[in-house]
């Protein structure tokens, strides 16, 4: 297991448990959520992103969390030796994604 994607629907636990498999493996951890905006939330160029998606895939060894855009989710998809699907019951990603809205908040 050297190339990792990590994917689901929002809420799903996907930066949570990238995190825990990079550290539990050593394998460096990637957000596509910090590949595809800025600090602030302005979105990267999209070539931009598409660009440096490509050269990330060509490395040695990644845990990937995230979707991106359909183009660049296949490509991890094909890339990957590994695939982590996250589906939970659209109830338990209401509550964590509330849970995360009123930290957030305060």
């Amino acid at each position: 297991m050297k190339k990792v994607a990590v994917f689901g629907n929002a809420g799903a636990g996907k930066s949570t448990l990238a995190k825990q498999l990079a550290e539990a493996t050593g394998l460096p951890l990637h957000s596509i959520d910090q590949m595809k905006y800025r600090p602030g939330g302005e979105e990267v160029d999209h070539a931009d992103y598409l660009t440096a998606h490509k050269k990330l895939l060509e490395t040695s060894c990644w845990v990937i969390d995230g979707f991106g855009c359909v183009t660049s989710a296949w490509q991890r998809f094909e890339a990957a030796d590994t695939l982590v699907y996250l589906d939970l019951s659209l109830s338990q990603m209401a509550w964590w994604i509330l849970k995360r809205f009123i930290k957030g908040h305060f």
